[in-house]
């Protein structure tokens, strides 16, 4: 058993924990940990710093299944370093639930090193997660959470539904994908990143958003902690997709810190409603009136519009581009970006994407970190969104065209990761957990689990792209 983390210490204590004799212990030179000397035949209260409280706990990580089929695959952990004392328990836990702790816990044996699990029985086009552990005498540790579809069976079309309200500032119906879930450090953008964002909606929002909030946020991503300036993360590193209804503009912007501590943002919009060949109100459909739930524009037979952002390193009109069903909507409003200082360029800190809200929290009306504040700004109408990929490059209008498939999306492959595809979640039935309510990406294939809270649901049918 592990040395007691407060009490009396005695030799014999020592040597089980270490596996000597008790003749081989010498306590003679504990009085340096303690603040007080050692009399003899006096019990010795240990800080919390000796080894018996702060001793490691295993290393262990979560590889990828192999072997998959309809019905089985094989899951893969290794345990990489045995921490402070001998691994006496390893093994997985696995089922349908991306909450590790919901599913069942199997050991396979002890020790460091790789080790495999063959499982059986399995529903075929189901997602089940992985997640390994280690266990020695200071605890348990585990690695990520993995995510591995069997195939075959049949797998529905799917989105994600924004349950709308009139209260702006209202989290609870939010979309997140927290920090702790981060899929890859490739979600870390920064100004100066080189990236696309992909997504369908089928707009809900109504014509009154202007006096119920103004802004329907659409897609973001920030990092998780919070400003040392403000009660949340705003202004750090946040990026930011949003419509304004007061003003019928379409948003992109980033939002840090320079390295003397003060605001800076990075922005750039299109008027929806900029006549003439090649502009918004055409390219879109839109016309001269607002974007709202009686005018989605241009839209596929099930109501959806793809909106696709590519972006290569800054605000101006040659590097940022926004497309439409595949067509350019035309230049950005100002032709060098509205520019205020120099972000620092931040790719230390940990990301969580928003879909349907903000990636960070309301200032002075939340306090904590994005993961606890974010996803405000979501409308006030029930809006779906399907399809969500992010890719390392600003796509070429052919690609952006390829993805919108003639209106039918659903052309990134399920079945080999495209190259230059940072994340992609389809949303369909098979990566889809009924509780918690979430759904996790087809790549990558670890982490990177969304949460849907309150009245926020899923979709199908109609109310996804191809359903």
């Amino acid at each position: 058993m592990p040395l007691p983390s407060s009490g009396p210490l005695s030799s014999s204590q020592v040597a089980t924990e270490f596996g000597v004799s008790q003749v081989d212990i010498s306590l003679e030179n504990l009085g340096t940990k303690l603040d007080t000397p050692i009399t003899a035949g006096d019990p010795v209260t240990l800080p919390d710093d000796f080894y018996g409280q702060g001793g490691s706990v295993p290393t262990v990580t979560t590889s990828a299944p192999t072997s998959v089929t309809s019905t089985s695959m094989t899951l893969n952990g290794n345990v990489t370093n045995q921490g402070a004392s001998s691994v006496t328990n390893r093994g997985f836990y696995f089922g349908t639930n991306a909450n590790y702790a919901s599913n069942t816990k199997t050991q396979v044996g002890s020790g460091t090193g790789t080790y495999t699990l063959a499982k059986t029985g399995l529903t075929a086009g189901t997602t089940y997660y992985i997640t390994a552990y280690a266990i020695n005498t200071q605890g348990e540790a585990r690695g990520s959470t993995v995510s591995q579809g069997t195939t075959g069976g049949t797998a529905t079309s799917g989105s994600a539904m924004r349950y709308g309200t009139t209260d702006n500032l209202s989290i609870a119906n939010r979309i997140i994908s927290p920090s702790t879930e981060e899929p890859t450090t490739g979600i870390r953008l920064t100004h100066s990143s080189t990236f696309t964002m992909n997504i369908w909606l089928k707009v809900g929002w109504t014509a009154a958003l202007n006096s119920q909030g103004r802004h329907q946020f659409l897609w973001g991503v920030s990092a998780n902690a919070a400003n040392p300036n403000y009660s949340t993360n705003v202004y750090n590193n946040n990026w930011r997709l949003y419509y304004d209804e007061h003003l019928n503009r379409l948003n992109i912007s980033f939002l840090g810190l320079q390295s003397n501590g003060s605001n800076s943002y990075k922005q750039n919009f299109w008027w929806l409603h900029k006549t003439g060949a090649g502009n918004a109100a055409q390219q879109t459909g839109l016309g001269s009136t607002y974007w709202s739930n009686t005018n989605r524009g241009d839209v596929n037979d099930n109501d959806f519009s793809m909106l696709t952002i590519t972006y290569n390193g800054s605000m101006s009109t040659s590097n940022v581009k926004c497309y439409w069903n595949g067509n350019n909507i035309g230049a950005a409003y100002y032709s060098s970006g509205q520019n205020s200082g120099t972000p620092v360029a931040d790719t230390d800190q940990v990301r969580l994407q928003a879909l349907l809200g903000t990636a960070y929290g309301p200032n002075n009306v939340l306090t904590g970190t994005g993961d606890q504040t974010a996803g405000y700004f979501g409308g006030n109408g029930n809006t779906y969104i399907d399809q969500y990929s992010l890719w390392d490059s600003a796509l070429s209008a052919t690609a952006v065209a390829n993805l919108f498939n003639e209106g039918a999306g659903g052309s990134i492959s399920t079945t080999e990761q495209p190259e230059g595809l940072i994340v992609y979640y389809n949303m369909n039935s098979n990566y889809q957990t009924a509780s918690p309510k979430s759904f996790g990406p087809v790549w990558p294939t670890s982490n990177g689990e969304f949460y849907i809270s309150g009245s926020s649901d899923f979709g199908s049918g109609t109310n996804t792209v191809d359903g």
